[in-house]
């Protein structure tokens, strides 16, 4: 389109949006729209070879139906103005922002294939890159059908723990997704637990460097650009603050080869919970469960009998076990 011809449309079509229009033109815009949301949505993308061709065709029109001593008298009173609209919106420039139907049609759908783990399991999972991952007991990942077609490799993982060692690829950066967290790498190994007993996001490398992103009302918070080996980075949902420690990770992540028990900090219901998830058993809580007292342990995974016994020695609780259903009693 001529750069005149292109200000014409433009400034009359300002004039529209400001007010500025007398009634029969303003009438000849809206009745045009009146008529086209009817029919089917125009694609207002300009690089559409379907929006070319019209736009080839309609420029067409334009020059063979107006006079050229006549363009400026009279202009709203030719039908070529409602051809030049269509024009104006084909161009990219049309304030309605209509969409095409034809090319959200077109857009792949994205199919999720799920893995999990129920309760006493633990898997191992090869996904299309090479990257290799571990599913702790009552995991749950999704893989879209999506992964590493363009220029990144992301995942979900609705709730759980899971270590993963990602292939490198510098090229196609991957993320992981749980809630409101995402943690990006190139390629490294870390462990990511998130319970929802816990109330927190746990995020422990063993090698290479993460990125852990918060995202909170439309806005991203870095809570670490560059953990390294064995930084273990923990946001509490109670206290809305991440901290940052150093920890044996690799210890810490036993439990993908011999399923040990690691407990730091947590209450007993919270035991009962990493118990029942592990052994597959119901856990009942006696008394008060929230009188603030933590525990911290590390057990061997063994009969559920032999871990109790190592509990009790440890914390000073009590407990019944009858038809797999565990009743933990606190501590006087």
């Amino acid at each position: 389109m001529k750069a005149k011809e292109q200000q014409f449309l433009t400034e009359k079509f300002n004039d529209y949006q400001n007010g500025l229009l007398s009634d029969p033109e303003r009438k000849i815009i809206e009745e045009w729209f009146d008529a086209k949301m009817g029919n089917d949505a125009i694609d207002s993308n300009p690089n559409n070879l379907r929006a070319a061709r019209l736009r080839q065709e309609l420029f067409a029109n334009i020059r063979q139906a107006i006079p050229h001593d006549r363009v400026k008298k009279n202009w709203y009173k030719h039908g070529w103005f409602q051809v030049a609209c269509t024009l104006l919106i084909l161009s990219g420039l049309s304030f309605f922002a209509l969409t095409s139907p034809e090319k959200d049609e077109a857009r792949p759908q994205v199919v999720w294939q799920s893995y999990s783990t129920s309760k006493g399991e633990v898997k191992k999972i090869l996904l299309p890159d090479g990257t290799t991952i571990w599913m702790n007991a009552g995991t749950k990942i999704r893989l879209g059908s999506d992964f590493g077609a363009s220029n990144s490799r992301k995942l979900q993982m609705d709730y759980g723990e899971a270590f993963f060692q990602v292939k490198r690829d510098t090229l196609k950066p991957f993320s992981i997704t749980t809630q409101n967290f995402v943690t990006t790498v190139l390629g490294t190994s870390f462990n990511i637990k998130s319970y929802p007993e816990l109330k927190s996001y746990k995020v422990g490398v063993a090698t290479g460097k993460v990125k852990v992103d918060y995202h909170k009302d439309g806005k991203i918070i870095v809570l670490s650009s560059g953990l390294v080996r064995d930084q273990v980075l923990t946001y509490s949902h109670d206290t809305q603050k991440a901290s940052i420690v150093l920890r044996d990770v690799a210890h810490l992540t036993e439990w993908k080869s011999n399923r040990s028990l690691h407990f730091e900090n947590l209450t007993l219901a919270q035991i009962g919970a990493e118990l029942s998830r592990q052994y597959n058993i119901e856990v009942k809580i006696s008394g008060p469960s929230n009188t603030g007292q933590t525990y911290t342990l590390q057990l061997e995974h063994q009969e559920i009998q032999t871990v109790l016994r190592q509990i009790v020695l440890k914390t000073g609780i009590s407990y019944q076990l009858t038809n797999k259903v565990l009743t933990l009693n606190p501590g006087i």
